[in-house]
């Protein structure tokens, strides 16, 4: 009997599961109209899926901060309402205490953003998940100042997999349509689930994203240009699998022959031992992008409070001023450039 209500526990718990975000329709308050309803207003997202990060403006509403600051570029002339963390109702946005950094998951952006109503909440909440508090107006600075990150790290998850998947599904799944009379990303979305035979809404949000991106708005998807790691190469410094860890994953070249690292120390390992001199081509990947990039090009953020596979890591990015973003953002001691990396920074790492 005991057995068989664990059982039962369990496949109750795998069943009702879901995002902390996440509510189910009948349990919040949704404004928008006719067959959008529950869709945010700016990218279509599911609003009962993201219902905790909601925000009400004008009349819409949007899944995020990052969405109501896209459509109004931060400038508010009317009441602004967000969904209250603990009680799910929405209140008066500037005048709730927001939580930025916990340990919970974010909407459309690196950092998480939640808001309550009281500042006890608030505090309770960091204590047990992380995170800072501020104020609203605060918020919108952070905002402001994440906001060309954030569109990249979402470009780039655009182009590594929903486009791929969303045209894949669109041609195998549904009676083709012409957007060209759709005005809104919504309706898309309302329209594709009329003549496609999907049933989640993470694949009709796929097809969405890439019908509205490439046949409305006209974008190129260019493929990221990856590390390809073979599924059975094994870290040469610690035998762990690097195609596990693809924001990890470099590759160099010695004596004609590939060799595979899950991170930028194991890989400079190699090369102290081996001798600079006598490594080929070298390269690591684009922590935000997984961009294949040439090491000894790339910028590299040490002390930082992100740990790789093998604990403390060097985090390598394409350019100077992603690199620099992220430092301030996660307590980096230094930006440092590849032929400034030495046996002293490697025990450092350790």
């Amino acid at each position: 009997m005991k057995k068989y209500l664990l059982l039962l526990t369990i496949f109750s718990c795998l069943v009702f599961a879901k995002s902390f975000q996440s509510i189910n329709k009948d349990e919040g308050t949704f404004i928008n109209e006719g067959s959008s309803k529950y869709y945010c207003s700016s990218c279509a997202m599911s609003l009962p899926k993201h219902y905790k990060t909601n925000y009400i403006y004008k009349n819409r509403q949007y899944c995020s901060i990052h969405c109501l600051y896209e459509q109004t570029k931060g400038k508010f002339d009317s009441e602004i309402k967000v969904v209250d963390t603990n009680s799910l109702k929405f209140i008066d946005a500037k005048k709730a205490f927001f939580v930025i950094g916990s340990n919970k998951p974010a909407t459309m952006s690196f950092h998480s953003k939640y808001a309550f109503k009281q500042k006890k909440d608030a505090m309770d909440f960091i204590s047990k998940n992380g995170g800072n508090l501020v104020s609203f107006e605060d918020l919108i600075v952070v905002v402001r100042n994440d906001f060309s990150k954030d569109l990249s790290m979402l470009d780039t998850k655009k182009k590594k997999k929903v486009y791929k998947v969303g045209k894949k599904l669109y041609e195998s799944n549904c009676n083709k349509i012409s957007i060209e009379n759709i005005k809104t990303i919504t309706d898309l979305k309302t329209k594709l689930k009329e003549v496609c035979k999907v049933n989640k809404d993470k694949q009709l949000q796929a097809m969405t994203v890439y019908l509205w991106d490439t046949k409305k708005l006209d974008k190129t998807i260019r493929k990221i240009e990856s590390i390809d790691v073979p599924k059975d190469a094994k870290c040469v410094i610690c035998g762990m699998f690097v195609h596990k860890y693809p924001k990890w994953a470099t590759m160099l070249e010695y004596k004609q022959k590939h060799y595979y690292f899950d991170g930028p120390k194991d890989m400079l390992k190699f090369v102290f031992q081996k001798g600079k001199s006598n490594i080929g081509e070298i390269y690591v990947s684009d922590y935000f992008t997984t961009k294949k990039i040439d090491a000894r090009k790339a910028f590299y953020v040490i002390g930082s409070d992100v740990y790789g596979p093998m604990g403390k890591e060097l985090v390598a990015f394409e350019s100077d001023q992603a690199a620099y973003n992220f430092k301030n953002d996660h307590f980096g001691k230094k930006v440092m450039f590849f032929s400034e990396i030495t046996d002293e920074v490697l025990e450092y790492l350790k």
